[in-house]
């Protein structure tokens, strides 16, 4: 996969629980209503720390989504930190920024509710994460077969009659996708990230 489509296909896996974990780095600091443009804006710093690899990741230490967090909460600091200082007499930027309301287009929501959100989509992202793995080590056809039996739930016959092929190339295509999902999620990278 050239360089450039990796890094694509990392942002729009993780743009979901990036934005996840920049609102919660929000809400610890006290931030339950964040512009959208604000949030966009700190997500791209998040991107662009971990393309610089500032703060390198090191699965012996600890998880992946883990990492991804402290870079959000870091960048949400210095975004909060780069906001204008205000004058005991003035009212103006953050008070408007934290008393706008829920339906101004701003993000809020519940705080276990966010825990709760941000950890079902890391784990969704380390599925298409792993499935995406798998897509590069089987055939196109064989994933292909996979993806239409498994993931869109046609049935093996419909596949086996679309592809003009027997049902047991279709079963074996599924069972040697499943097989090498089965290969990557004992692995202990993928391990340490799936184990709460």
């Amino acid at each position: 996969m050239p360089y450039q489509d990796a890094w694509t296909t990392f942002f729009d896996l993780y743009h979901a629980p990036l934005k996840l974990a920049v609102l919660a780095a929000f809400r610890r600091c006290n931030w339950h209503q964040v512009p959208d443009d604000m949030v966009e804006e700190t997500i791209a710093d998040v991107v662009v720390s971990f393309f610089k690899a500032e703060f390198s990741y090191d699965p012996a230490k600890g998880r992946f989504r883990n990492y991804l967090r402290q870079l959000a909460s870091w960048r949400v600091c210095d975004k909060l930190g780069k906001l204008p200082k205000i004058r005991p007499d003035q009212t103006e930027p953050l008070e408007a920024l934290e008393t706008a309301s829920p339906d101004s287009g701003h993000a809020d929501m519940p705080g276990d509710d966010l825990l709760r959100r941000e950890l079902a989509t890391y784990q969704s992202v380390l599925l298409a994460t792993m499935l995406e793995d798998v897509k590069n080590r089987v055939s196109p056809q064989t994933f292909l077969m996979f993806e239409l039996v498994k993931i869109e739930g046609q049935s093996p016959e419909e596949v086996a009659k679309d592809f003009r092929v027997k049902r047991n190339v279709v079963d074996n295509a599924s069972y040697r996708v499943l097989t090498k999902l089965r290969e990557l999620a004992s692995q202990p990278e993928y391990r340490k990230e799936y184990i709460q």
